[in-house]
Order: C-alpha cells, then structure tokens, then sequence
C-alpha cells in the first residue's frame, strides 16, 4: 500500500470520528425520599471526612522546617533558609572509584595481560616447551598435561626466586639483628 493513501485512510478516520456528536450523559435520577436536616447531618458526621489532595501550606512550611533542621551545620551557612525552597541539598560526599586490575607483569608474562588459571597455564606451556613437545605430550595417557607440568615449573622457579630474595635481605639483616634475620629464614622455608 502506498504511504499518500495510508496518510489519506487515517485522515479520513481521525475526521470522521472527531465529527461524530459525543453521546449524552444519562440524566440524574431523584432521590426516592428526601432526607431531613437532622438525618443529613448525622450522616455526614459519621461519615469519614475526605483527605486533601494537596498538601497544605502549613504542612508543607513544617517539612521545609524540618528538612532544614536536618541539614548539616555547614550547609546552613550563614542564612538560615537556603535560596530556593524547592530545593534540598545533600550533605557533600566524596566517592572513590575502584583501582583498576593490575595486569601480571613477570618475567614469563611480559606481554602486560590479564589471564584466567587455564589460559596462563597454555600461555605457560606455549612458552616453555617446543612445538615437537606440545605435540608428544597430546597424546599422554593419563598423565599430566603439558600446561600442568608449565605451570609445576613456573610455581618451582618462583619459589627459589623468592627463597633467594629473602635469603639475601636475611644476610643484609644478620649483621643488625641476627635473630630477627633466623627468624625470617625460618618464616619464608614454611610451606
């Protein structure tokens, strides 16, 4: 169907329902018995009086009031009542965003990127062993894989490199306090 005879169509149908008289609202019908002053009265008194809509002046003045009594010392200032009553202000906070995850930079690792347990272990492998390797330990029997056994070497290779560092600070320490450097001796050889 072409867009000018659909315009054309809703045209005639938003026309022709505008022109179309609204229908008439059914007349009220009388009361059968009329009530006597005294029975209206009671009635409207037992009946529950019915809630404004709108919030008085007063009830709204008496929010404002407690809205400023709230309202931390310093924002108050020096005027009591802030500019504008529509608007109410917030202590001020300070928010932080998150650091950012730091990408594993190692001697292994150096290309700076985030990677899960499985995929470092195939990064590892990858890295450590020969493509003949890779390609003689596919068809293992049941043994470890060549990512697990990367991965053995790499957790064996920071070990010894921690053990060092802390063997050469406990040297640096046992000229000072040679209980302190035992001590840290003793502390970095638990597993």
């Amino acid at each position: 169907m072409k867009p000018s005879a659909l315009a054309l169509a809703l045209f005639a149908t938003v026309s022709a329902a505008a022109q179309t008289p609204p229908a008439p609202a059914p007349a009220p019908t009388p009361a059968a018995t009329p009530l006597s002053a005294e029975a209206a009265q009671q009635l409207d008194a037992a009946l529950p009086k019915p809630v404004p809509t709108r919030p008085t002046a007063a009830a709204l003045a008496d929010i404002r009031q407690q809205s400023i009594d709230r309202a931390p010392a310093s924002q108050l200032g020096s005027a009591s009542t802030p500019a504008d009553p529509e608007v109410l202000e917030l202590p001020k906070m300070t928010v932080k965003q998150q650091p950012r995850p730091r990408p594993r930079l190692n001697a292994i690792d150096t290309q700076a990127v985030m990677l899960g347990p499985k995929a470092f272990n195939l990064e590892l492998a990858k890295k450590m062993t020969t493509g003949l390797d890779r390609g003689l330990n596919s068809f293992s029997l049941g043994g470890q894989s060549a990512a697990e056994r990367a991965r053995e070497d790499y957790n064996l290779a920071r070990k010894r490199q921690f053990m060092d560092d802390v063997l050469t600070i406990a040297k640096a320490a046992e000229q000072t306090d040679p209980a302190n450097a035992q001590a840290l001796r003793a502390a970095a050889a638990k597993p």
